[in-house]
C-alpha cells in the first residue's frame, strides 16, 4: 500500500515547533500557550482538544485569587488533559482581537470561555470564589467539565429555556451568555422571566437579586428595577454604596440608549433617581438633556424642548460653544416645528461669549455662524442669513477645514 507521510510529519513538525515557541510557562498547574488567538486554533486541531481560555484584568482582586487555584496540580492535571490553554489580559491587543472577530464582550472578571477546536464558542463562565482553596478548586473544574458536556454547556441553554426550564442559577447564567454575546433580545426575555420570579422583597434585596439587577437587568421598566430605585435604601443598606450606584446608573444608561423610546415623564424619573443616588444634579441633568430633547421631538413638543434647553443652559455653568454648536445643530436637524427659530440668535451669542482663546477660528467656532445661518434662512431672513453664512466660510477658511458645507450653504443663499 502506498499511503503517503507527508502530511502527518508537516502536522508532526507544526505540533514541535508551536511547543518549542509558544508554551509560556510549564508549572504545577495549567500550561497557558503564548500567542493569538489563531494560533491557538491550530494548535487546538493538530492536538484535537478543546480551548480553554482565561480573561484576566490587572489590578483585578478576583483576578489574582484566582491565580493560585490556577497554579494548582489538581486543576492543572485537569485542563492540561482536556485543553488547549490560553490566558489573555482584557485590555491586550490578543484580548482586542479575540473581541472583535467573536462579537463578545466581557461582563465581568476573571472570566472563562471554551471555544471547541475549530474556534467555535461553546461555554462560558465566571469562577466564584470559595471560601476553602479545594473548594475553590472544584468550582474552577466544575466549569471545565461543564463545558465538555454538550447537555450543559451554554451553546445548549436556549434549547433549555424554550423547552422551560427556569431554575434561578441557570437564567443567571443564560443572562450572563446573553450579555456576553450582546444577544439584548433574549437578555430581555430572560429579564422578563426574572421579573415574574424574584417577587419578594428578601428575593430581590439577597445576593443573588441583586446580582440579577446588578449585571443583568437592561429595562427601567423592569418590575425589579423599579423595585431598586424606589427601595434605594434598603439596599444602600446591604451591599456596597459604590455598587448600588454602579447598578443604577447601568440600568438608566441601557434604558436611555436602548431600543425602545422613553416618554418625557420616564426621563425625567430617571434624572430624579440619580441625584437620589447621588449624582450631582448638574451631572444628571448633562446625561438625560439629549435624551429629554430626542423625547420632546418624538412627542412634537418643540416648545417643550427649547424651555428644557433654555434650563439647562442656565444651570449649568460647565456649558461651553462646542455644547452650544452641538446643541443648535440638533434643533436644526431634529425640531418638528420652527418655534425653536427666535431662540437661536441668543443661544449664538450665550455659546460665543464661552470662546476661549484656543477656539477662536476653530470649526466650533464657523459652526455656531452656519447653524444661525441655517436658522435664519428657515425664518426667511436672507440678509442676516447670508452675513452669518459669510461669517462662517471665513473661519472655516482660517481654520484650514473641509469647506465644502459652508460653500454649499452660500450657494444656497445666492
Amino acid at each position: 500500500m502506498n499511503v503517503s507521510i507527508k502530511p502527518y510529519f508537516v502536522q508532526f513538525l507544526l505540533f514541535m515547533a508551536f511547543c518549542s515557541e509558544s508554551l509560556a510557562q510549564v508549572r504545577q498547574g495549567i500550561q497557558f500557550i503564548n500567542g493569538d488567538f489563531e494560533k491557538i486554533v491550530t494548535f487546538a486541531k493538530v492536538q484535537n482538544k478543546p480551548i480553554f481560555i482565561e480573561i484576566y484584568l490587572k489590578g483585578c482582586p478576583h483576578c489574582e485569587a484566582l491565580e493560585p487555584i490556577l497554579a494548582e496540580q489538581e486543576v492543572g492535571n485537569f485542563y492540561n488533559q482536556n485543553f488547549i490553554c490560553w490566558r489573555v489580559e482584557a485590555n491586550s491587543k490578543e484580548s482586542q482581537t479575540l473581541q472583535k472577530e467573536k462579537g463578545i464582550t466581557y461582563p465581568e472578571f476573571p472570566f472563562f470561555f471554551f471555544f471547541d477546536k475549530t474556534g467555535s464558542l461553546v461555554h462560558l463562565a465566571s469562577p466564584a470564589e470559595r471560601p476553602t482553596k479545594v473548594e475553590f478548586m472544584s468550582e474552577v473544574i466544575l466549569h471545565g467539565k461543564t463545558a465538555i458536556n454538550p447537555q450543559l454547556r451554554a451553546s445548549n441553554y436556549a434549547h433549555r429555556f424554550q423547552t422551560g426550564e427556569r431554575d434561578v442559577m441557570f437564567l443567571v447564567n443564560y443572562g450572563k451568555y446573553c450579555k456576553t454575546m450582546k444577544d439584548t433580545m433574549n437578555l430581555h426575555k430572560i429579564n422578563t422571566v426574572f421579573g415574574k420570579l424574584l417577587i419578594l422583597p428578601n428575593d430581590i434585596v439577597s445576593p443573588i437579586g441583586f446580582y440579577v439587577i446588578r449585571r443583568l437587568i437592561d429595562d427601567f421598566d423592569n418590575p425589579l428595577a423599579q423595585y431598586f430605585f424606589i427601595h434605594l435604601s434598603q439596599f444602600n443598606g446591604t451591599f456596597e454604596p459604590k455598587e448600588v450606584i454602579e447598578a443604577g446608573e447601568t440600568i438608566i444608561f441601557n434604558s436611555l440608549y436602548g431600543t425602545k423610546p422613553n416618554t418625557i415623564q420616564k426621563i425625567i424619573q430617571m434624572r430624579e433617581y440619580m441625584k437620589l443616588m447621588g449624582v450631582p444634579a448638574v451631572d444628571a441633568d448633562a446625561r438625560t438633556l439629549l435624551k429629554e430633547l430626542e423625547a420632546y421631538f418624538w412627542a412634537k413638543n418643540t416648545k417643550g424642548a427649547v424651555q428644557r434647553f433654555d434650563s439647562y443652559r442656565l444651570t449649568n455653568t460647565k456649558i461651553g460653544i462646542e455644547d452650544y454648536a452641538y446643541l443648535m445643530r440638533y434643533f436644526n436637524e431634529k425640531a418638528t416645528d420652527n418655534s425653536y427659530l427666535s431662540f437661536m440668535a441668543h443661544w449664538a451669542d450665550s455659546g460665543l461669549k464661552t470662546i476661549t482663546k484656543e477656539q477662536k477660528n476653530s470649526k466650533t467656532e464657523a459652526d455656531i455662524y452656519f447653524e444661525l445661518a441655517k436658522a435664519y434662512q428657515k425664518m426667511g431672513k436672507q440678509t442676516e442669513a447670508i452675513a452669518n453664512a459669510h461669517t462662517a466660510f471665513e473661519i472655516a477658511k482660517a481654520a484650514k477645514i473641509e469647506l465644502k458645507p459652508y460653500e454649499t450653504l452660500k450657494a444656497t443663499l445666492k
